[in-house]
């Protein structure tokens, strides 16, 4: 029937195989987006911000509500990337399907030996388990979303509507401090931080502390630079853990030494936050980095390989083992595309939570 060989099968498949066509329907309708998931997560928690509370227990409820944020972000990340892993995962095992009926109907017809059809039908088990790799991870991770947003959802609702509510794809990342992500220039990055300190729930009230513990001594500019320079003297002779008050070296007593530990305690805490920030945006330029080269380069190349080597099959320059293996590899890229968008909205989960004043995982 096929006397020209896969041309004609090609133009055969194009007159009688329908494509399949999915149904249009609105993005946003029914769909399970983060801010939605967020929303249902914040109504599922009992405590939150209530008339007459104080200064501290309103930092803390926004807190809390800061840390919910990252962990819905990040549980709902997993569940949409697994979801395509999924899909490429499938994809994968349709060629891998479509090799070994090739490597079958060869050795059925005498071309080839049996160590040769087993040498294509070993990658069709490899991607069956990878496969089911796959579903469980996307289990797993709709579970885990489920934990968090599906009040009311019953188990049977979860796995009809919660795979059918999720979105398809990653949507593009949104900015960074009003739209705009950070650049890693110093000033910037001395913007993130001062924002982090800011919103952090202890810095403020030690920093507050230390400064009106340093006010009530009455010691003048010269006379507090004074002291320090004493004091820092005697704890590099004494140690950290000694103490820096001696009535016979030092005329002040311990309101001096008490001011010093408190200016000490919160210089610690703001290195410590300043650090979170620094390693949140590396964290946050290299993932984006790496997804930019990705997609920009990586993918397009591998695209491109496969378009030349689709072009060379149909010159006959090429077998069909070599535009399997081209599709393979295309998909393998498309994955790791994916795998780079995830580490990308992962880390920026990361960096807005550091600025909200939580500390980096």
């Amino acid at each position: 029937q096929f006397p020209r060989g896969h041309i004609d099968v090609l133009r055969w498949e194009q007159q009688n195989l329908l494509p399949s066509l999915d149904v249009p329907t609105h993005p946003d309708l029914g769909q399970l987006t983060l801010e939605r998931a967020t929303r249902l997560a914040l109504q599922d928690e009992p405590k939150w911000l209530k008339p007459g509370m104080s200064a501290m227990d309103a930092a803390q409820v926004r807190q809390q509500v800061s840390a919910l944020r990252r962990d819905v972000q990040r549980l709902w990340i997993d569940a949409v990337a697994s979801r395509q892993s999924v899909a490429h995962s499938r994809d994968i095992l349709a060629v891998a399907e479509v090799a070994a009926e090739l490597g079958q109907r060869m050795a059925q017809v005498g071309n080839w030996s049996r160590a040769r059809q087993i040498q294509e039908e070993l990658p069709l088990w490899d991607a069956r388990m990878r496969l089911d790799k796959a579903q469980l991870q996307a289990d797993r991770a709709r579970q885990a979303l489920w934990q968090r947003v599906g009040a009311g959802m019953s188990v049977q609702a979860l796995a009809q509507q919660l795979p059918a509510h999720l979105p398809t794809a990653l949507p593009p990342l949104p900015g960074v401090n009003g739209g705009q992500a950070p650049s890693g220039a110093p000033d910037d990055v001395a913007v993130l931080q001062t924002m982090a300190l800011q919103a952090h729930l202890r810095w403020p009230l030690e920093d507050l502390q230390a400064r009106r513990l340093m006010a009530g001594l009455g010691l003048s500019d010269a006379e507090q630079q004074t002291a320090q320079k004493a004091l820092s003297e005697q704890v590099e002779q004494g140690g950290q853990g000694a103490s820096v008050c001696n009535p016979r070296t030092m005329r002040w007593g311990h309101a001096v030494e008490n001011a010093w530990q408190a200016r000490l305690q919160a210089d610690r805490l703001a290195r410590q936050v300043r650090a979170d920030v620094q390693l949140a945006v590396n964290a946050y330029q290299l993932a984006r980095q790496t997804a930019q080269h990705t997609q920009a380069q990586v993918l397009r190349l591998h695209t491109e390989l496969s378009q030349e080597t689709l072009l060379r099959y149909n010159g006959m320059l090429k077998s069909t083992w070599d535009l399997l293996a081209s599709a393979r590899t295309r998909i393998d890229s498309v994955d790791a595309a994916l795998q780079a968008q995830r580490q990308l909205w992962l880390a920026h989960a990361d960096l807005m939570a550091v600025l909200a004043g939580l500390p980096y995982p």
